[in-house]
């Protein structure tokens, strides 16, 4: 059996999120907490999270020094305009040095624009829902391409926008905790439109600029199975949620229109081509089985796949998803593929290291199928604060110290290393996932 090896050009890093790891942000995520303590499992806040803001440099140099050559990081909107209109040109400077950091150390710079995270004043004026939510976005965008454009080729408009809907506008589990089937729809609309005004402004100021830029969202991917497949009721009852989660998005940005039931087909300016490639965060499959006493989950009752081990956080580890996942989305909509996040909860790092190797040889696999993917970013460098679940997850290559914040490599950050500098997952790594 010979070595697997990933392209030269292949990216292989971490991806991070600013309010999880920097500290000191003021948005509608830190006073959601603020005022609802009892919505993070183990209480807790993001007020200084790991304290990335000020000590970037050195974390950033540890994972170079790891062989890492990409990291994808998210630009916080609520430093950069803290005001309707009101830039703080020193908050961008702090991004562009991020950038340039990356970069000193061996690093490509993937950055997200928005990742679940709002400004306060825009929140309260309604959030994804406000009229001219994509205005703004578009002109915050256009800030951040200008700053940022030189060192930055890799753009992410909107982390996981279907998550964020249904987690704030249907579950109420995050800000701004409604529980409503047409405010998702609304959220959904929104974000949209924010994503295509977004698009835009980064494609019309790089090319003023003469500047090359990809551009995409982080599409979740979550697989929605029958779970039972001999019955009609949990096929038929998969179906709505799985099409409304992993392809009504995509399928509107590649259309350029506002798809049913979401909408009724009206065309967005500047969507239709707005991806020129695909971002994908993948984590896990879900059974799907019919639950008359849920309505506002659309009648569907979501839980693991049965018979496969499970995550710290209850989730199925299923690495055969993330292939199939790779496949099925290249074939419909023909894009190259960037994974933007793949990572698993585990607290005492026994499940990270098989867990690496089995989704890595599933990449390799899909390659060999011909899907073009460009890169793969694991979920995450750090330990750090993960929304709703606060610090009991922990999906860190590197563990951080709660009281110290002191930052200690894990064995599998080691195992990770050597691929990120030999390109390869090892013949006994394949053959490990092979007889699984």
């Amino acid at each position: 059996m010979t070595q697997r090896r990933f392209p030269d050009r292949f990216l292989l890093g971490c991806a991070t999120a600013a309010h999880q790891v920097e500290g000191g942000i003021d948005n509608d995520w830190s006073r959601w907490v603020a005022d609802h303590p009892e919505a993070v499992n183990g209480g807790g806040d993001a007020a200084i999270a790991i304290d990335h803001y000020r000590r970037y440099r050195d974390d950033l140099e540890q994972l170079g020094s790891m062989q890492h050559n990409a990291h994808r990081f998210s630009v916080e909107w609520a430093r950069v305009e803290p005001a309707p209109g009101v830039f703080d040109h020193d908050a961008l400077a702090h991004y562009v040095d991020v950038a340039r950091t990356c970069r000193r150390f061996g690093m490509e710079p993937v950055v997200t624009l928005q990742h679940f995270t709002l400004p306060v004043w825009l929140a309260e004026a309604g959030g994804f829902t406000a009229p001219d939510a994509p205005v703004r976005f578009a002109r915050y965008a256009a800030a951040c391409v200008e700053a940022l454009g030189e060192q930055v080729t890799w753009w992410v408009t909107v982390n996981e926008p279907v998550v964020v809907a249904v987690l704030g506008y249907l579950e109420g589990l995050w800000p701004p905790g409604e529980r409503s089937l047409p405010r998702t729809m609304a959220a959904l609309r929104g974000l949209l439109r924010m994503h295509a005004a977004a698009a835009h402004a980064i494609a019309t100021v790089s090319h003023q600029h003469g500047r090359a830029a990809q551009i995409s969202i982080a599409h979740h991917e979550r697989r929605l199975l029958p779970r039972d497949p001999s019955l009609r009721a949990d096929r038929a009852i998969a179906k709505v949620p799985d099409y409304l989660f992993n392809r009504w998005f995509l399928r509107a940005c590649v259309t350029g229109r506002i798809l049913r039931p979401v909408g009724s087909g009206e065309a967005v300016p500047g969507l239709a081509g707005s991806l020129t490639y695909l971002g994908l965060n993948h984590y896990t499959s879900e059974a799907v089985s019919l639950d008359l006493g849920a309505p506002g989950m659309l009648f569907a009752r979501h839980e693991p796949v049965p018979g496969l081990p499970l995550s710290g956080t209850g989730w199925a580890i299923d690495a055969g998803s993330l292939r199939v996942a790779l496949i099925d989305l290249a074939r419909e909509f023909g894009l190259p593929i960037m994974i933007t996040e793949n990572g698993v909860a585990d607290d005492h790092d026994e499940l990270r290291p098989t867990f690496l190797r089995d989704h890595l040889g599933a990449v390799a696999d899909a390659i060999d199928s011909g899907v073009d993917v460009l890169g793969y970013l694991y979920w995450t460098a750090w330990d750090n604060f993960e929304w709703a679940e606060g610090y009991t997850q922990r999906f860190g290559l590197i563990s951080v110290d709660r009281e110290s914040l002191q930052r200690v490599a894990k064995p599998s950050a080691a195992l990770f290393a050597e691929i990120c500098r030999t390109h390869e997952v090892p013949d006994a790594l394949v053959a490990t996932r092979q007889g699984a």
